[in-house]
């Protein structure tokens, strides 16, 4: 099988944009999880315990994060099936 043959399989083209996508997510789960560690934990100092309000903080970020992780992965799957 030739390389050029293999860069049009489709079953190919269908598992490289799963794994792209994957890694899309894991990097925003990256990002995501600096940015709340940033705003709940980060100005605190030295956190040896959490406070409620690190926990509450911490729940509503995550909260977030699930939102926009669902929004996101639920707007891929749209254009991947339009795009068929």
């Amino acid at each position: 099988m030739s390389l050029n043959s293999l860069a049009n399989d489709p079953e190919l083209q269908k598992f490289v944009a799963a794994k792209e996508l994957e890694n899309q997510l894991a990097a925003q789960v990256h990002h995501l999880t600096n940015i709340c560690f940033d705003k709940c934990l980060e100005s605190s100092g030295n956190v040896s315990e959490l406070s409620s309000r690190h926990t509450t903080c911490l729940q509503n970020c995550v909260d977030r994060f699930l939102d926009c992780t669902m929004l996101i992965t639920n707007r891929t799957i749209q254009r991947m099936q339009q795009g068929r």
